[in-house]
């Protein structure tokens, strides 16, 4: 394809046993499976994973087989692979490619078709039903009848795939260049109703999937852009139900819930509802409020908002933070006021004033508001 690799994956008649004798340092990565890591220098650049030829037996849960044979020919290992197009070998000695199952025709084609019968390599492992939709995203690749038929009659081998597994595929799916191919695939193959049931169940805005490649930015962002139109309360369910981090169910949230508060600011479209919408990111945002601010463009404009001509429309207005306002508790005790809850809810409104009128935020005038709430 012209492509740089970004690793290698190598793989020999050698046993394990053999690898290890053969270099100076090696580490015994996963025996069990005949993989060694051969250390050629420092840094993880210079580790390289060695895996001996093998076959494996059956796949009784759908996702891994119960055990591996090792074998003398590298036809029978590219056998086990899950598509043609990951299904080809370089022996870099002799320059000989060893392509059995013609995946080099697939990939000048743009191709994606399962290696022999696409129900058995399914039903080995429902995660290839994900990696199809990825490659296919990815490359911009069509894929071949019998083999989207083959997922979409193993579904349910899919449902005993864990949601850690399911969710790398579906990220890297959402970051790739055709990611609306790759979700539309999902959605058609019956493979979103599994890993996405909200989406799924929010068919009638299905469309957005069409419009997905339009979004850009984070990772975050794109997904928020997926959920869009879900109740943010049932996106953070779904999300840390496919095992995302804490951190990444938070931006997406502030993000959705950023999209219902910048509806309004849209609607009244004044000075004031410009500082109240600024405000909750420069006082509340996960991460610095520049870049969420330039998130939520990429979101809003996805979803067809002018929302850059919005901003520049008002950023002459002065929007202070809760950082930059000149008293605190501290300084209200000075003036008398007993310690407890109405120091918040005097400094809450001592905010306010200066949100509203920059130009009091002066220790004397705040102290005098204070001092009459």
């Amino acid at each position: 394809m012209g492509a740089t690799p970004k690793d290698w994956d190598i793989t020999t008649d050698a046993s394990p046993e053999e690898v290890i004798a053969l270099f100076p340092k090696t580490i015994p990565t996963g025996l069990q499976h005949g993989t060694v890591t051969v250390v050629m220098g420092l840094g993880i650049e210079n580790h390289f994973e060695v895996t001996t030829f093998r076959i494996e037996g059956a796949y009784t849960d759908g996702r891994r087989p119960e055990e591996v044979f090792f074998v003398l020919h590298v036809d029978q290992d590219l056998a086990r692979r899950d598509l043609t197009i990951n299904a080809i070998a370089y022996d870099p000695i002799s320059g000989r490619i060893v392509d059995p199952y013609n995946g080099q025709q697939d990939l000048y084609e743009g191709v994606i078709r399962a290696v022999g019968s696409p129900g058995a390599r399914f039903r080995e492992d429902g995660l290839r039903i994900m990696r199809v939709a990825r490659f296919a995203a990815r490359f911009g690749y069509d894929v071949q009848g019998e083999t989207f038929n083959g997922m979409k009659e193993n579904i349910e081998t899919l449902k005993k795939v864990s949601k850690e597994r399911i969710q790398d595929e579906l990220c890297k799916t959402l970051m790739s260049e055709n990611a609306s191919f790759g979700f539309q695939l999902l959605q058609q193959s019956g493979a979103l109703q599994v890993a996405c049931p909200l989406l799924f169940n929010h068919e009638n805005d299905m469309n957005e999937l069409t419009l997905l490649d339009r979004c850009s930015g984070d990772l975050e962002t794109r997904l928020a852009f997926l959920y869009s139109h879900c109740p943010f309360g049932l996106v953070e369910q779904e999300l840390f139900s496919l095992k995302f981090s804490n951190r990444e169910i938070k931006r997406v949230s502030f993000l959705l819930q950023l999209l219902e508060r910048y509806r309004d600011f849209v609607s009244k479209d004044t000075d004031l509802a410009y500082k109240s919408f600024m405000a909750v990111i420069k006082n509340h945002s996960p991460d610095p409020w520049t870049h969420t601010l330039e998130q939520f463009i990429h979101l809003t404009e996805a979803l067809g908002y002018l929302s850059r001509e919005q901003f520049e429309k008002y950023e002459s207005v002065v929007v202070l933070t809760r950082r930059e306002m000149v008293v605190n508790g501290d300084d209200l005790l000075t003036i008398g006021i007993r310690p407890g809850p109405q120091i918040k809810s005097i400094l809450d409104a001592c905010y306010l004033e200066v949100l509203r009128n920059p130009e009091n935020n002066t220790k004397s005038f705040l102290l005098n508001f204070a001092a009459g709430c």
